[in-house]
């Protein structure tokens, strides 16, 4: 079973329709800046063919949040 996180999709900092691709933006994006947050790729629950990185620390707790926007993802890879 996947791990559930939430976020705001407008906090998103990449998107993509292939895993592979927002890995390696992702993996990009860190080498930019190794002391940044770590990354999340994530993918929609709604639309399992769609992936979007996240920064960790963007994380919601809960889709109770007071933002109305959080949306549910899965988790697929850290970074």
């Amino acid at each position: 079973m996947d791990e559930m996180v939430f976020f705001n999709p407008g906090d998103a900092i990449a998107n993509s329709r292939d895993f592979g691709e927002a890995v390696r933006g992702a993996q990009i994006y860190k080498a930019k800046d190794p002391y940044e947050s770590s990354l999340i790729v994530a993918e929609d629950v709604a639309d399992n063919k769609k992936f979007y990185v996240y920064f960790a620390k963007d994380e919601k707790s809960s889709a109770k949040d007071s933002d109305t926007g959080v949306v549910p993802y899965n988790v697929k890879k850290r970074i």
